[in-house]
């Protein structure tokens, strides 16, 4: 009797036990010549891809890949339908990831507001419109997709679940392309069309008809790059590889949440570290993200890394890269297993971090150590590294004078390139231009300026850029100084906003903060963490520029302190300005006060000049790119694990 209840009992739990994870990867970057579409770095990006997957649970023998000839229009759509539709049982989940180029295409059913659907451009796809040549047949538009996602719903059923990421843009705008997009701002359809819809409202959403919510159906999430309107930029990576934006930060935050995290709090991670690689791209995401990652059933985040590899005795391979936020340069302490308290163990050896890839480094030891005291030891990072301030700048006009091109190529930081650049400085009409990748005007300068006027004046304009770019990057959490901040609007157009009214009411489509110029805003600041601390707030403005809003220059940064537990609203209220577009908060909490301000804006509050400054004060103040880390070719000081906490949060300016 005993017996057949346990095998009952193993048979009521077998679709528990029985659930299997399946992924299919698409990756199109060397693209024929006869196409139209340039070629880019989607290939890069299968090993991010693979490495957020094997954190989620995915066996290798599940994750099926197909990559640039293979991947034809056929082949993706016979793919999809053999290892998600075919291969999947009732309850699994199943994966779809696509790297590639995007176009708008003729929208042949009329469900599209602008008149265009959005479309993947398969290996075999051509990005030119010509009549009875080629008219998009092999493009994988929108509602196919839709068709085949409401498959792969069926199949899994209400118990299973279906993932989706598309990195690869659908449309846009970019005067002067000097970044590398995945997607062309050229529709394919007939001129007759184009001008037709020339002046229709944009889409926003890029696939209304993916998202199913029945009842027989499996629950879905698809994460997007960038909106519909926009193109998705690639990033560059600490290693100095291209990668797809989404892949970058999906791979990025996937190996860097707890296990009980929602969809959202990964969306909210891919958001902000998007952002702090190209500005003003703003990724989205459909379905419920109110929802446990993949439901729970994926392994959390540890706070120790293991040796994979024992290369000699001064040479080991720990199995974390820059996805866990591992660079050149970071510092990693080596502790005997089960090591909890950090402050009062010290380490067995420490290293230094000579090459991070992806998900592992080569650690490098200045004493040998045996391959039997350190191959079971928890490896921990002492010191975070957050890589070099350098500056890749493309000069587009042919009138730079020569002396201002010797003294900028002698700036220690800053690179002179003719392709992917992180800011281009170009002639037009009047003026001299600089923008970056997004072709944002990051400065304008006259032409009468004189050629050492336009040097240091340039010089300016680069360096306050390469401090926002290294800022907006960095990250550091610590639990016992874990302050965050919410918004408080208080008016809008005059009109007094209620206390009780929820900020649901002022996101946009993707779920961002939507402020308008001339909104009246507060801060609430709380602090969760577990001790005293002081904390600061940066502001990193659409065109690169960097405020410190709190403390304003007459305050002193000690009044800035919140006791744990407790909650603030900083009684300052402060007026949304321009310019438009994607701006990020960071709220920088700290043990003791510091203050980010130029030294020429300081007027001495609570600032002694013989005292110690702290670490993030003094890797701040490097960030400026004076004499003495210019001379160093761009490099800034480590900061100590867990020295602040950082909260960051994006929003939108609009009109």
């Amino acid at each position: 009797m005993r017996r057949i209840l346990f095998i009952f009992f193993l048979l009521t739990l077998h679709p528990i036990f029985a659930q299997q994870k399946k992924a299919f990867i698409v990756a199109v970057g060397n693209y024929p010549a006869e196409s139209g579409f340039k070629n880019i770095h989607s290939s890069n990006d299968i090993p991010l891809i693979k490495s957020a997957l094997l954190k989620l649970g995915f066996k290798y023998s599940d994750i099926h890949i197909l990559i640039d000839k293979e991947a034809t229009k056929k082949n993706i759509i016979s793919g999809i339908r053999k290892h998600l539709i075919k291969e999947a049982k009732p309850g699994d989940i199943a994966y779809f990831h696509f790297s590639g180029h995007g176009q708008q295409v003729e929208d042949k059913n009329n469900d599209e507001l602008d008149g265009y659907d959005e479309s993947l451009v398969p290996y075999d796809a051509k990005m030119e419109f010509k009549k009875g040549i080629y008219e998009g047949e092999n493009h994988i538009i929108d509602d196919s997709l839709g068709i085949l996602y409401s498959q792969i719903q069926k199949k899994l059923g209400p118990s299973g679940h279906f993932l989706a990421t598309i990195d690869a843009c659908h449309s846009g705008t970019s005067t002067r392309g000097i970044g590398s997009a995945r997607g062309t701002d050229l529709p394919l359809a007939s001129p007759e069309y184009k001008q037709h819809f020339l002046h229709q409202k944009k889409d926003q959403n890029l696939s209304e008809s993916a998202i199913g919510n029945e009842k027989n159906k499996a629950s879905m999430v698809v994460f997007f790059g960038s909106m519909a309107n926009q193109l998705n930029f690639e990033i560059v990576a600490e290693d100095g590889k291209n990668y797809g934006a989404l892949s970058y930060a999906f791979s990025k935050a996937v190996n860097n949440i707890s296990a009980n995290a929602s969809y959202q709090q990964l969306f909210d991670r891919i958001r902000l570290i998007i952002n702090a690689q190209v500005n003003n791209q703003i990724p989205e995401a459909t379905g419920v993200l109110a929802q446990p990652v993949l439901g729970g059933k994926f392994l959390g985040t540890p706070n120790y890394f293991i040796v994979k590899e024992w290369i000699d005795q001064n040479q080991v391979v720990i199995d974390a890269g820059f996805l866990n936020g591992i660079t050149e340069g970071t510092v990693i302490g080596f502790y005997k297993p089960e090591t909890r308290d950090l402050s009062t163990a010290a380490p067995i050896i420490t290293g230094i971090v000579e090459q991070a890839s992806a998900g592992s480094s080569f650690v490098q030891f200045n004493n040998p150590v045996s391959k039997d005291t350190i191959e079971h030891t928890w490896a921990i990072v002492k010191e975070d590294n957050f890589g070099d301030l350098q500056i890749k700048l493309l000069i587009d006009t042919d009138s730079m004078d020569q002396n201002i091109l010797k003294k900028l190529a002698d700036l220690p930081f800053l690179k002179i390139v003719k392709s992917d650049p992180d800011l281009a400085f170009y002639s037009q009409n009047d003026k001299l231009i600089l923008v970056n990748k997004n072709d944002v005007i990051i400065d304008e300068y006259a032409k009468s300026l004189t050629p050492n006027d336009l040097f240091y004046k340039l010089k300016s304009s680069i360096t306050k850029f390469g401090q926002s770019q290294y800022l907006r990057k960095l990250s550091q959490e610590n639990s016992q100084l874990n302050v965050s901040f919410e918004f408080i609007i208080v008016s809008r157009n005059g009109v007094k906003i209620p206390e009780n009214l929820s900020l649901d009411s002022f996101t946009n489509e993707s779920g961002l903060l939507n402020l308008k110029i001339g909104d009246q805003v507060k801060l609430k600041v709380t602090n969760n963490g577990l001790k005293a601390c002081y904390y600061t707030l940066l502001d990193f403005q659409p065109n690169e520029k960097i405020n410190v809003l709190f403390p304003r220059e007459t305050e002193s940064p000690s009044d800035y302190f919140l006791n744990p537990g407790t909650s603030y609203v900083i009684p300052t209220a402060f007026k949304i300005e321009a310019p438009l577009g994607a701006e990020l908060f960071k709220l920088i909490a700290t043990r003791n006060p510091i203050n980010l301000r130029p030294l020429d804006q300081r007027r001495g509050l609570d600032h002694n000049s013989t005292a110690s400054p702290d670490p993030f004060e003094n890797l701040f103040n490097q960030t400026l790119l004076r004499e003495d880390t210019g001379t160093r070719g761009g490099k800034v000081s480590n900061l100590p694990a867990g020295q602040v906490n950082i909260f960051s949060q994006q929003f939108i300016i609009s009109e």
